[in-house]
Parts: structure tokens; sequence; C-alpha cells
């Protein structure tokens, strides 16, 4: 049985290996969907790996798409988003983005005591485990402490974007 990999967003090229998903039906789009409604259609728990670059910032609801990344990846399946850092000027000069983010929002949708703020996670059954989180920033502060990183990401925006790289958890309790 073949594993699924889907490039969410994808635009007229998917990555090598995954299923295109778009709202456009341009060339390289496999499944056109509308990813701001639920449900996608994909079955539950039937894809190994989603890939979301540059797309979640387009997109209302960011607990909906959580959710609907959950339900349709397997358990331990990969999520990897890349969005711009909510400071950077690339999050601003597009206007089509509609959320921003930083190195703690994606904590919200860890298991309940693993962060800070995953005790505020009671809207979404939506839970993942995050596997790595990177910054896109000049190659020179990559060689600084992370705490310099991210004061200077906080103060200067010196932070373009995020990487982020999520596994999916599906055995805890509610």
């Amino acid at each position: 049985m073949s594993q699924i990999k889907l490039h969410l967003g994808c635009g007229k090229s998917a990555l090598p290996g995954h299923m295109g998903v778009d709202i456009s039906p341009q060339p390289g789009v496999s499944v056109v969907c509308d990813l701001s409604s639920r449900p996608w259609p994909f079955a539950d728990s039937s894809v190994e790996r989603c890939v979301l670059f540059n797309l979640l910032e387009h997109l209302p609801d960011t607990i909906l798409v959580m959710e609907e990344l959950w339900r349709v990846t397997k358990p331990g399946g990969i999520v990897h988003i890349q969005v711009p850092y909510y400071n950077s000027a690339g999050a601003f000069q597009d206007p089509t983005h509609v959320k921003f983010f930083t190195e703690r929002t994606f904590e919200y949708f860890t298991v309940d005591g693993a962060t800070e703020l995953s005790h505020y996670n009671y809207y979404s059954h939506a839970r993942f485990e995050i596997e790595r989180l990177d910054f896109y920033q000049r190659s020179f502060l990559k060689r600084l402490p992370r705490r310099v990183q991210i004061f200077l990401g906080h103060h200067l925006a010196t932070i373009q974007s995020l990487d982020v790289v999520l596994r999916t958890i599906k055995s805890f309790r509610l």
C-alpha cells in the first residue's frame, strides 16, 4: 500500500512524491479543495505526511486547519509547516495573509502539560508533538544562542519565517 503524502497549497508545482492540493485548478494540482472548509476529501488517518509551505497564513481558521491535519494524518504522521514570522516584512507584504505566527503558536496543539500554553488548548482536540522548530534568518545569526535569536527576532525583526515539523499524536485523553 502506497503512502499518501500531501502538498497542501501547492500552487503550480507539488513536491516530488506528493499529491498536490490547492483551491485553484492548475497544472500540478491533483485535488482541488478549499482548505478553509471541512471536511477535506481525505479519509481519517490516511495520510503519512502533509506539507504546508507558505499556506497557513492565508487561511482564516488555524484551529480548523490543524484539526483537519490531525484528522487526516496517521498516528505518528508528519505535518511540515513553513510560515512567515509574525513581525517579519514578509508577514505583512502580502495582503492575503490573515494569520501571524510565533515560535509559541504551535504549543497550543501539544498534549496538555507539555508546554506552558497547552492548558489553554480545550478549543481543539488536535494534538501534535513539536519535533523541530527552526528559524529562517541571516546565517550569521544562527550561530547565536537560541534565546538571543528569539530576542533579536522579537525586537529587531531578524527572523523571516518559521519551519515547524509536527508529529501527530492520537493516543491521549481529553
